[in-house]
């Protein structure tokens, strides 16, 4: 009974382990791997780097008197538009001024009276050429008075406005304080004069050239949108980078296009192109396999028959590879396989009709 009873066990044991790997077979069969028909086409190699957007000019705000700060409107961090007011000043001295303007301008009015009345005595003897003469003069520092209350009242600001739209970067003004000549109210950033600056990897250098053309891609859009530049300066000094601790050379980049609600601090990926496209059989280079010697990659027919194929190519530098040998127009090739596939497998494959210029993909399956 006990000897039956081992031999039942063992059994179950089998026919359970055999189930398992039976299961494990048929998952493992039902793995897809996406096929494409190779075609003539025309591409370039890239390289994908990060950056962060700057400005180009931030504004210091001086004040032209020492002047005491009323009301302050803004805050650091704030996006204010041209024209907008961002804080006022105590009227008092502006109020005082004004009337010693018109105190003066009275007085000058009065003293032309006089010097016209005085002229017309010294025809008739009335009056001296001194007293004429004394009146002229007065009337000469009258209107220097008057010059120069007009010209400390436009430099006693009622108000502060925006020259620029940007951001308040940082607010230096505070309200009931007095400010002075030296120092700032506030700085701005003017954002219709930004740049984006990249980093760029020390040993991809050689390949970046002026006015090579780029997408960029603003990480703060939730589609990520790509807007076309070009690169309008290259550093000549290496430095390390900001994100991660290999030497880089900083890039920086103008956008052909308006990019827009793009504000300094945002972050960036960029992707740049290397020369001129390039003609021939351009395949992902995730379709590549390496055995030790060769490269290789793996054929297929309409039935998901593969075979193992060695080629030679041309790398673009990025995820694509030009083939130069060993791959024909319109042969079959699997764009993602791995390490357990071998020549003869029959395997399910996705026939993608992809194009080198767009992420777009369908295809249709076969067993």
């Amino acid at each position: 009974m006990k000897k039956k009873f081992s031999i039942l066990t063992i059994l179950a044991t089998l026919f359970i382990l055999g189930a398992c790997g039976q299961k494990s077979k048929n998952t493992q069969s039902k793995t897809t791997y996406i096929a494409e028909k190779s075609k003539l086409d025309k591409g370039s190699g890239f390289i994908d780097v990060d950056g962060s957007v700057e400005a180009n000019d931030t504004k210091k705000i001086f004040v032209d008197k020492k002047l005491k700060v009323k009301k302050v409107f803004v805050q650091e961090g704030d996006f204010v538009e041209k024209g907008q007011i961002l804080m006022t000043f105590d009227e008092t001295e502006r109020n005082n001024i004004k009337r010693n303007l018109e105190k003066e301008q009275l007085n000058l009015s009065k003293l032309k009276r006089n010097y016209a009345v005085e002229k017309e005595l010294h025809k008739i003897g009335g009056s001296s050429a001194n007293s004429v003469k004394d009146l002229s003069e007065e009337i000469r520092t009258s209107e220097i008075n008057i010059d120069y209350y007009k010209e400390d009242l436009e430099k006693t600001a009622e108000k502060i406005e925006s020259p620029v739209s940007g951001t308040i970067t940082t607010l230096y003004a505070q309200e009931n304080y007095s400010v002075n000549t030296d120092d700032p109210l506030l700085e701005l950033t003017d954002l219709s004069d930004i740049k984006i600056v990249l980093e760029v990897p020390e040993y991809e250098v050689k390949d970046i050239k002026l006015n090579q053309k780029l997408t960029i891609k603003p990480e703060v859009f939730e589609k990520k949108i790509s807007y076309p530049g070009i690169i309008t300066k290259i550093s000549r000094v290496s430095q390390v980078s900001k994100n991660t601790s290999e030497n880089v050379l900083q890039v920086e980049v103008k956008p052909t296009e308006e990019i827009p609600h793009i504000v300094p601090g945002f972050k960036v990926s960029a992707r740049i192109y290397l020369g001129d496209e390039e003609p021939g059989i351009i395949i992902p280079s995730t379709s590549l396999l390496f055995d030790g010697t060769n490269y290789f990659i793996y054929i297929s027919d309409e039935n998901g028959n593969i075979q193992k194929r060695i080629i030679e190519f041309k790398d673009l530098k990025g995820d694509k590879v030009i083939i130069t040998k060993g791959l024909s127009q319109g042969e079959i090739f699997i764009t993602n396989p791995n390490d357990n596939l071998k020549s003869g497998d029959t395997i399910e494959i996705t026939i993608s009709e992809n194009s080198n210029n767009s992420s777009q993909k369908k295809g249709k399956k076969v067993q």
